[in-house]
């Protein structure tokens, strides 16, 4: 009888212990270990790490994206070339009619449609390491603690599993 309950015991904590492991594993060690040669993290982590948000933009479509945004982009350079140009720098406004206002805002735009597919590369860039940064600093905590809440029930399911097959180990050897 003794034996049926070691060996439902061992079984059920394996069953526990593997189930815990396959979520845990995932999170920890946060920072790298240095071990043989190797290196060792999260792999969660590395995941984060080689997701390119850049894939995610869609960059096919920037040139139609950039043609919606104009519109805007043009108002707020005229309001800029109109009203707080003059505000700031009052003496360069007096040599600055229509025309040259006209000419200023063709000028920005062009070189805008220009710079905006790097602009978006590198806000993609600068998006994945803070994604990284928050990641290693908070969220990867409170991820591990939902994803452990959300699995709790698998892990009973394991412990229940590791006792009946504690059960048959039992029984099978004592058969023969």
């Amino acid at each position: 009888m003794l034996q049926l309950l070691v060996l439902m015991f061992l079984f059920a904590s394996l069953a526990w212990f593997i189930s815990w492991s396959m979520v845990g594993l995932l999170f920890y060690p946060k920072k790298p270990i240095h071990f043989l040669g190797n290196n060792w993290q999260a792999p969660i982590i590395g995941w984060v790490k080689n997701l390119q948000i850049s894939k995610i933009i869609p960059s096919d479509n920037l040139a139609n994206q950039l043609d919606q945004l104009m519109p805007v982009i043009d108002q707020k350079l005229d309001d800029f070339f109109r009203n707080r140009l003059s505000e700031k720098l009052p003496m360069i406004s007096m040599f600055i009619g229509d025309k040259t206002i006209e000419q200023l805002k063709s000028v920005f735009m062009e070189e805008l449609k220009n710079m905006f597919p790097e602009l978006i590369q590198s806000f993609a860039s600068n998006m994945q390491n803070d994604l990284l940064k928050k990641l290693e600093e908070k969220s990867i905590e409170r991820l591990y603690i939902h994803l452990m809440s959300a699995t709790a029930p698998f892990r009973k399911i394991a412990i229940v599993l590791g006792l009946t097959w504690g059960i048959l180990t039992y029984w099978i050897l004592n058969l023969f």
